[in-house]
């Protein structure tokens, strides 16, 4: 019961159950199955089939895939209370990306037998799903378009900006933010190079925004990163 009336809280505050019917809860928590994953584990490989779709509960977990040219591109850093992995529960039943954990991870695995009778009784979850699924799409368009058109310096501070907007860091008491990111994982998500990046983060380092120490990216000036990527600083 105990774990139950957890699951419930949790889910809660998950896009997914946004205005959904406190039934659509009850039921919801009643079937989650609460897995936990030590860092680094592979939660499922692009390609792979597709069972369940996990809703965060603690820790962060990356998407990526591989393009054409047989490079890792980092799709999303995901936290609580985002969820992931419906897609290969509607239609194509195989996996569109790879799934990593970043850090020990606690997350609801909802399995496709469930999801769909929620999302059949529940037209509330229906919606938020596709509402979801919407706004996606919207933010994958608008990145594509932004990393398109700026420079090395633009793509990485955009880049940290957007962590820093979703709350996978934060600034601390001084105003500073620390990301755990080596130069690949940087380079996976502006989608460039480790040596286009390397070389950017030298000229933002050099224009008092950031500071760099092995695997970490001190940001000290979110509001110059923010001139940098609208093109109101050189």
């Amino acid at each position: 019961m105990v774990e139950t009336l957890d699951a419930k809280e949790t889910l809660a505050n998950v896009p997914l159950f946004k205005d959904a019917p406190e039934r659509a809860l009850e039921v919801a928590a009643s079937v989650v199955q609460l897995r936990q994953f030590p860092a680094g584990t592979t939660l499922f490989q692009e390609g792979d089939m597709g069972e369940a779709l996990y809703i965060m509960h603690k820790g962060l977990v990356k998407l990526s895939k591989v393009d054409l040219g047989g490079y890792e591109k980092t799709l999303a850093i995901l936290q609580p209370p985002e969820f992931f992995g419906e897609m290969a529960l509607l239609g194509d039943k195989s996996r569109s990306a790879t799934a990593l954990t970043l850090g020990e991870v606690e997350a609801y695995l909802l399995f496709e037998d469930d999801f769909n009778k929620l999302i059949q009784a529940y037209p509330q979850v229906s919606i938020n799903l596709t509402t979801t699924l919407a706004k996606r799409l919207s933010g994958t368009n608008d990145e594509a378009q932004i990393l398109s058109y700026k420079d090395a310096q633009g793509r990485v501070a955009y880049v940290i900006l957007r962590l820093y907007r979703s709350g996978v860091i934060e600034l601390s008491a001084d105003g500073t933010a620390v990301v755990q990111l080596t130069h690949q994982e940087l380079a996976n998500l502006a989608g460039t190079s480790r040596e286009t990046v390397t070389r950017a983060l030298k000229v933002l380092e050099k224009q008092d925004v950031i500071r760099t120490r092995p695997k970490e990216i001190i940001v000290i000036d979110i509001d110059g990163l923010e001139e940098i990527l609208h093109g109101i600083r050189e």
